[in-house]
């Protein structure tokens, strides 16, 4: 006797967007279920999950019944299972409309209690090929099939990609030559559960105003690849890129040893030690072009043209002639980009950063520039701040400017920059929940009484920018005013 149950198969209309970008639909109970793929007033059979987590249901399409005016035909063969991109099936112009609307939910209780201007979402220059770095993973099933691509949706598992869309062509070319390799050699991928194995990552990188290239091969140290390995890699690649033979290529291996620090051994195995960007900055009536040298480990904007557009816009919200004798402090700085396109505008920027790398980077692109002003600070932005603070000769910066990681600037920071109170606050952000919590604080709003009066900061500005089509993802410019300071 069969006793197996059959699945639940319910008729559903998608009604909403979660933050994260997940479709999302409700029973005659009023479950909360989340149908992977599914667009905005879809009407879909759907196969529910039988375990709710959470108070929610999972769920997949069984068949769409009558499609959305929003739904697009998606461009990658790989988008139904690939985790690379969640919106490709979204016209985009909705996606667009969708990131604007998460803005104004977020900030709604600033939009009815103040005077804040939120402009419309920036689109992106290009909306296909614009990522300037992919980072591909090597993987094996027990049969010890190959892949080596981009984690599925929703899971854990590698799915093996012949074109992404999110980079220019190449990136798929080396991608599919360096599979060719794997054939050839037969290294075992790393196993992350247990810990065994070779081969972890494959990242690709191109200045796209430059046409530079590089890619980083990460292992373990498992093994040692013999000169005959490495070569043939090498032929692999430049094959791959053919004519040209301009790339930089690495070989960064892990070495990971009980109750020792994990440290990585880079090697270049050929080319240049560097790749250079170039960034065309049109601010405060200036039209700037700067060079930067990105390193294998450099963090850089993964979208070139919309970091062009983003570093201008926000110090377009700046008075040229305000600011020429000010200083500036840039936190979160990275390698430094936007406080060194503010160099040119203010008596001098102090820049800090944890990221020993990147401050190298920036001390070398100081040089590049043939910059002066601009300082830059190694280590943890508040340990450094209560530093500074504590000095009697530190003269207190009027502008300054975050860039945080996504978990926000953190209690000690903030207090911070409230005790150092600035004229302005640039605060650019790519998660729009935890830059709102920020500005509660730096704005002295609380949900619960709220005072619209006795606040130091005023929130004037939103400025949405999509720097990732195809994803949720939004980048967010916030600029924060001192009350007795227009």
């Amino acid at each position: 006797m069969n006793t197996e149950k059959k699945p639940i198969i319910k008729e559903l209309t998608i009604e909403k967007f979660s933050q994260k970008g997940k479709a999302i639909a409700f029973d005659e109970k009023k479950n909360k279920i989340i149908i992977t793929n599914a667009v905005l007033k879809d009407v879909i059979l759907a196969k529910l999950n039988k375990r709710k987590r959470k108070g929610v249901i999972k769920g997949e399409i069984v068949e769409i019944l009558k499609p959305s005016e929003y739904r697009d035909e998606p461009k990658c063969i790989h988008f139904d299972i690939c985790g690379g991109c969640t919106w490709q099936n979204i016209k985009y112009f909705y996606q667009l409309e969708q990131k604007q609307n998460f803005l104004i939910d977020a900030f709604q209780d600033f939009i009815k209690n103040t005077n804040v201007e939120i402009f419309p979402i920036v689109k992106s220059k290009n909306i296909f090929e614009y990522r300037n770095k992919m980072e591909f993973s090597f993987s094996q099933n027990r049969k010890k099939t190959k892949f080596l691509g981009l984690i599925m949706k929703g899971g854990r598992f590698v799915i093996d990609v012949q074109r992404c869309y999110l980079a220019n062509e190449w990136f798929s070319e080396v991608l599919n030559q360096i599979k060719n390799w794997w054939e050839i050699h037969d290294f075992d991928a790393f196993n992350y559960f247990n810990g065994e194995g070779f081969l972890k990552n494959l990242t690709i990188k191109e200045g796209k105003n430059t046409q530079d290239k590089m890619v980083i091969l990460t292992t373990s140290d498992s093994y040692t690849l013999s000169d005959i390995e490495i070569k043939d890699f090498i032929d692999h690649i430049i094959k791959a890129i053919y004519p040209s033979k301009k790339i930089s290529i690495f070989l960064n291996t892990q070495i990971s040893k009980k109750g020792i620090k994990t440290t990585f051994n880079l090697q270049k195995l050929y080319g240049e030690d560097n790749i250079q960007e170039d960034l065309n900055i049109d601010a405060l009536g200036e039209k700037i072009k700067l060079k930067f040298k990105i390193g294998p480990n450099s963090f850089f904007q993964p979208n070139t043209d919309m970091a062009q557009y983003l570093y201008s816009t926000a110090i377009n919200y700046l008075k040229k002639e305000e600011i020429k004798n000010k200083i500036a402090l840039d936190l979160y700085s990275g390698t430094g980009t936007i406080g060194m396109i503010l160099s040119r505008f203010v008596k001098k920027v102090i820049a800090i950063e944890l990221s020993e790398n990147a401050c190298q980077m920036a001390k070398d692109n100081m040089k590049l520039n043939n910059i002066k002003n601009f300082e830059m600070i190694n280590g943890d932005v508040s340990k450094i701040l209560n530093t500074l603070l504590s000095d009697k000769n530190f003269e207190k910066p009027e502008i300054v400017i975050v860039d945080p990681p996504r978990s926000g600037l953190g209690d000690e920071a903030i207090e911070n920059i409230l005790k150092i109170s600035p004229e302005i606050i640039i605060y650019i952000s790519c998660n729009i929940n935890t830059q709102l919590e920020d500005i509660k604080i730096l704005t002295n709003l609380d949900l619960i009484n709220p005072d619209w009066t006795n606040k130091k900061y005023q929130l004037k500005i939103l400025h949405p920018i999509d720097q990732f089509p195809h994803t949720f993802h939004i980048e967010n410019i916030a600029i924060l005013k001192k009350l007795d300071f227009d």
